[in-house]
C-alpha cells in the first residue's frame, strides 16, 4: 500500500515540475583570446572555437570573421513560445491518466483510513470477544455446579423418599396390628356375652332345680347344701340381732351337760372383754336367699348389638371382604413416580429385590394389557417388562406401543386379573408375597388356570413354583384322580409347562410296570389327548437316547 502512495506522489511531482519547468538561463559569451598572445592564444587543430565554422576556410586579418552563430535554444527571444508549444502538444491521454493517478492517490488514502478504522473497531470486538468468551466459561463453571448441586439434591431427596416409604410402611403395619387387636378385642367381648349367656342359664335352671325352704321354718339348713349353685357373687345373710327369738320352753327342754366345779385360781373378769357367751349363740340360722345373676356393669342393648351367631358370622363375612379388597400394606396411592429408568432382568425374581429396587418399576407410561378386544386392567409399562418374557420383548421391540394383546380365550381373565394385580402390588407394597394357592383339591381347575395364564403372559415359571411343587407331588404320589389328569391336559402350554412335563413323565415311567387295567387307562387317556400323546412319545424317545448313550459309555 505504500509503495503505491509513494509511485503516485512521485509521477504527481514529475508532472508538475514538467509543467512549470523553469526558463532556461542565457550561456555567457566567452572572450576570444588574440592571437598569438601567450601559451592561452593557441588553439589545437581540433578545437572548434564557439561561433566558428569548422568547414570555413582560415580567415586573415584582412577580412572580418562573421558573428558566431547562437546555437543554444534558451538564448533565442521565442523561449516562452518554445515552452508553451512544449505544453500544448502533450499528450491528452497522458494528462487524463494524471488526473485518474491523483484520484486514485486520494482514494487510497481513504481507504487507508477506512482500513484503519476497521482494525481498531476489529480489535476492539476482539477485546469485547475475550470479555464474552470468559463470562462464558464463567457462566459454565456456576451451570456444572448447580448441575452437581441439583443431582445431589436429587440423590437426598430419592433418600428421603425411600425413607417415607419405610415409615408409611411401618404404620401401615402397626394399622394392621391396631385392626387385628380390635378385631381380637371384639371376639372376646362376644365370647364374654356368650359367657354371660350361659351362665344366666345355668343359673336359672339351678334355681328351678333348688329345693324351697319357706314351707319348713323350724327346720335346720344345711348350709353346705344350699350354696350348692356353682357362682354366687353375692350372698346375703340376715343379721343375728333381727334373727326370730327362741321360745322360752325351747330353751328349757335343751338339756346342758353337767357343770364340773374346779378349784383354781381366781379370774378377773373384768381385764378381758366379753366376745362371746352361750346366750348369743344363736340356735336357728336364717333361710339363704337365692342367689342374684352376675350381670356386666355396661347395658349392651343400648349399642344395638345384634344377636351373637349373627354379629360373629357378620364380623367374619366383613374381615374375609376386606382382606379380599384391600391389599396388605401400603396403597397405590402412596406410591410416588420418578423418572429413573429401572434395570430390566426377566430372569431375576422380583420378590428377591429389595422394596426401593421394586418402587422403581412403578415409573414409566401405563399401558393396557388386552385379551382380544376384552382390556383385562392398566398398569405401568416398567413392572410388565420385569415380570413378563413376552411383554419385555414386545415393549422392546416397539417402545411406542401403548397396550399388549394376548389371544381371545388364550386364558381365564379371573386369573390373569390376579397375577396383575399382583404385579401392581409389589411396586408399593412393604413386604413381598405370592399369589395365592387353593389347597383343597376342589380347586385344582382353579389353581391350573391360574398357572394356565401365568404361561400365557409370559411369566416366569419361578412365581408359580409352589404351584407346581404341590401338584407334581400330587402326579408322584399317584393320588390323582383322572378329572385332575383330564384338568392338567386341557389347560396345557406344552411349549412350557413344568406340571404337563411331569405328568408325561410319570406316565412313561409307569407304563413298564402297569397293570393291564391301568394300561387300558393310560391308553385312553392318551387317545383322548393327543397332546399327551405326542409328549409322551417325546419323553420315551429322550429316554432311549439316554439309554443307549450310557450303554455306548459301558462298552468303552
Amino acid at each position: 500500500m505504500s509503495s503505491r502512495a509513494n509511485a503516485s506522489s512521485f509521477w504527481a511531482q514529475k508532472s508538475r515540475e514538467v509543467k512549470s519547468s523553469p526558463i532556461p538561463e542565457p550561456a555567457t559569451q566567452t572572450p576570444s583570446a588574440k592571437k598569438g598572445v601567450g601559451f592561452e592564444g593557441r588553439q589545437s587543430p581540433n578545437e572548434v572555437t564557439p561561433g566558428t565554422d569548422p568547414d570555413a576556410g582560415m580567415a586573415n586579418g584582412a577580412f572580418a570573421s562573421p558573428a558566431p552563430k547562437n546555437t543554444r535554444w534558451a538564448d533565442m527571444d521565442d523561449d516562452e513560445d518554445f515552452l508553451a508549444n512544449f505544453s500544448a502538444d502533450k499528450q491528452p491521454r497522458l494528462t487524463t491518466s494524471e488526473v485518474e493517478i491523483e484520484q486514485k492517490a486520494a482514494r487510497i488514502a481513504e481507504l487507508e483510513a477506512v482500513v484503519s478504522a476497521k482494525v481498531a473497531h476489529i480489535q476492539q470486538l476482539e477485546h469485547s470477544f475475550e470479555e464474552k468468551d470468559g463470562h462464558i466459561k464463567a457462566l459454565t463453571t456456576e451451570s456444572n455446579e448447580i448441575a452437581a448441586r441439583l443431582e445431589q439434591v436429587k440423590g437426598d431427596n430419592h433418600s428421603q423418599f425411600l425413607y417415607i416409604q419405610e415409615l408409611v410402611a411401618e404404620t401401615d403395619e402397626k394399622s394392621r396390628r391396631i385392626q387385628e387387636l380390635e378385631t381380637e378385642l371384639d371376639s372376646m367381648g362376644a365370647r364374654i356375652r356368650q359367657l354371660e349367656i350361659d351362665s344366666e342359664s345355668q343359673t336359672q335352671l339351678s334355681e328351678d332345680d333348688t329345693p324351697s325352704t319357706e314351707d319348713n321354718p323350724d327346720k335346720n339348713v344345711d348350709l353346705s347344701e344350699a350354696n350348692t349353685p356353682t357362682v354366687v357373687p353375692e350372698v346375703v345373710i340376715q343379721n343375728v340381732s333381727n334373727s326370730p327369738k327362741v321360745p322360752q320352753d325351747l330353751e328349757d327342754a335343751i338339756e346342758l351337760p353337767p357343770q364340773h366345779v374346779v378349784s383354781g385360781p381366781a379370774v378377773n373378769d373384768s381385764k378381758f372383754p366379753k366376745l362371746w357367751s352361750p346366750e348369743d349363740t344363736p340356735k336357728n340360722v336364717a333361710p339363704v336367699e337365692k342367689p342374684k345373676v352376675l350381670k356386666m356393669a355396661i347395658d349392651t342393648s343400648k349399642f344395638g348389638k345384634k344377636p351373637l351367631p349373627t354379629a360373629i358370622k357378620a364380623r367374619q363375612q366383613v374381615l374375609t371382604k376386606s382382606a379380599q379388597l384391600k391389599p396388605y400394606g401400603q396403597s397405590p396411592k402412596n406410591r410416588t413416580t420418578t423418572d429413573v429408568v429401572p434395570k430390566f432382568d426377566t430372569q431375576k425374581d422380583i420378590r428377591h429385590m429389595p422394596h426401593a429396587q421394586r418402587v422403581l418399576f412403578a415409573n414409566g407410561p401405563v399401558v393396557s394389557i388386552m385379551m382380544g378386544d376384552f382390556q383385562l386392567a392398566a398398569l405401568p409399562k416398567f413392572v410388565l417388562m420385569q415380570c413378563s418374557t413376552k411383554a419385555h420383548k414386545h415393549f422392546t421391540n416397539d417402545p411406542s406401543a401403548t397396550a399388549i394383546v394376548f389371544p381371545a380365550g388364550s386364558m381365564d381373565a379371573e386369573s390373569a386379573k390376579k397375577h396383575l394385580s399382583w404385579m401392581n402390588e409389589m411396586t408399593y407394597q412393604g413386604r413381598v408375597y405370592s399369589v395365592n394357592l387353593n389347597g383343597d383339591e376342589k380347586y385344582d381347575r382353579k389353581n391350573l388356570m391360574i398357572c394356565q395364564a401365568a404361561r400365557v403372559m409370559g411369566l416366569n415359571n419361578t412365581y408359580v413354583g409352589h404351584f407346581t411343587k404341590v401338584m407334581c407331588d400330587r402326579i408322584r404320589s399317584n393320588t390323582s384322580s383322572t378329572d385332575f389328569i383330564a384338568a392338567i391336559c386341557e389347560l396345557a402350554t406344552p411349549e412350557n409347562d413344568p406340571i404337563f412335563d411331569c405328568l408325561a413323565n410319570h406316565l412313561v415311567n409307569q407304563q413298564s410296570g402297569a397293570t393291564s387295567d391301568e394300561a387300558d387307562t393310560l391308553k385312553d387317556l392318551s387317545r383322548k389327548y393327543p397332546v399327551l400323546e405326542k409328549k409322551m412319545i417325546q419323553v420315551e424317545q429322550r429316554v432311549a437316547n439316554l439309554r443307549a448313550a450310557d450303554k455306548r459309555k459301558g462298552g468303552r
